[in-house]
């Protein structure tokens, strides 16, 4: 089984009651899985910007098209 490491954070209550809809419906069984499900999307939409970033040891590259306005969404 993979190491796993504890990660707190703080969001919005509106968006935490979203998740536990999610979870309500069954379609994830605690907050914990449906976390990890979303992590998992987000870090493989954003595979390529990543190892072109470590690639360029740290340096901004103009192929890096993610910013943080991308990360903005209404809920």
């Amino acid at each position: 089984m993979p190491q796993t490491v504890i990660v707190s954070f703080k969001a919005p209550a509106e968006l935490v009651e979203r998740l536990d809809d999610l979870v309500r419906m069954g379609l994830f069984r605690n907050r914990s899985e449906a976390l990890r499900h979303a992590l998992v999307l987000l870090v493989s939409k954003y595979r390529g910007e990543v190892d072109a970033f470590k690639a360029s040891e740290g340096r901004p590259s103009s192929t890096i098209k993610a910013s943080r306005n991308d990360f903005i969404v209404e809920y």
